[in-house]
């Protein structure tokens, strides 16, 4: 998320400094408030969306404005400099997934889910000799331990999506490629309903680019959708599309 925001920083002419907050619902309940914009992971190419970032969405009217894609590296880190004298590993939820044939390999260690990347480092850090921990390569910075294994990833070529968030929508540039974002809410279900969404699109030569279904939590089996399209979602054939759904 850090070298995702700093790349963001790099395209703006505002002075903008980085703060940190140590779960996703918080960075978006900053937003507009203590921040003016907000940097979350969205989607993995190995581990698909970020559940819990689509979610907090749904019920935020915060307006995405930028994504940015960062490769990711995985490295093992351990206070111990053998494998088998491993007996708990820290992992942010989303790496685990990641990287998860390795973490096949170190079945006799309990694994302690983290919030953050950078709470995994620091536990691993404040630790025992027993301790270790799945980080981001380029977070092990100046830290040194007695073991480090690299490229963990479950798949070559890792990497993962990060959107901005912001409350009002940067100003339209005519010769920028854009992508629009929907929730489709679920409403009344029917047969059918699902094609009728996506034939507005197709009848008018939208390309989708991805469709997620997550559960409404209200009712077992009623699902809400989210949808990404190419185009500027006040395109014409887009605003057409938007009005027939």
């Amino acid at each position: 998320s850090e070298i995702a925001a700093r790349k963001f920083i790099e395209k703006q002419t505002d002075d903008i400094a980085i703060e940190f907050f140590p779960t996703i619902k918080r960075v978006i309940d900053a937003a507009g408030k203590r921040c003016t914009y907000a940097l979350l992971p969205i989607e993995n190419m190995i581990d698909g969306y970020i559940q819990q970032t689509l979610d907090l969405l749904l019920h935020s009217r915060l307006t995405i404005i930028d994504e940015i894609i960062v490769p990711i590296d995985f490295s093992f880190i351990a206070n111990t400099p053998s494998l088998d004298r491993v007996q708990r590993i820290f992992v942010q939820f989303a790496a685990q997934g990641q990287c998860s044939q390795f973490l096949e390999t170190m079945s006799e260690a309990h694994l302690d889910t983290t919030p953050s990347n950078t709470v995994s480092l620091q536990k691993v850090v404040e630790g025992t000799e027993s301790d270790a921990a799945i980080v981001p390569r380029h977070c092990i910075g100046t830290h040194t331990f007695p073991l480090v294994v690299n490229d963990i990833d479950d798949y070559a070529n890792n990497s993962t999506r990060f959107i901005v968030l912001a409350e009002q929508e940067t100003a339209h540039d005519p010769a920028a490629t854009y992508k629009t974002s929907l929730a489709i809410m679920e409403g009344v279900d029917r047969p059918g309903m699902l094609t009728d969404i996506l034939s507005a699109f197709s009848s008018r030569s939208i390309n989708l680019l991805s469709i997620m279904s997550r559960p409404t939590k209200e009712v077992m089996g009623k699902y809400h959708f989210f949808i990404d399209i190419e185009g500027y979602a006040l395109d014409a054939g887009v605003q057409a599309a938007l009005a027939e759904i």
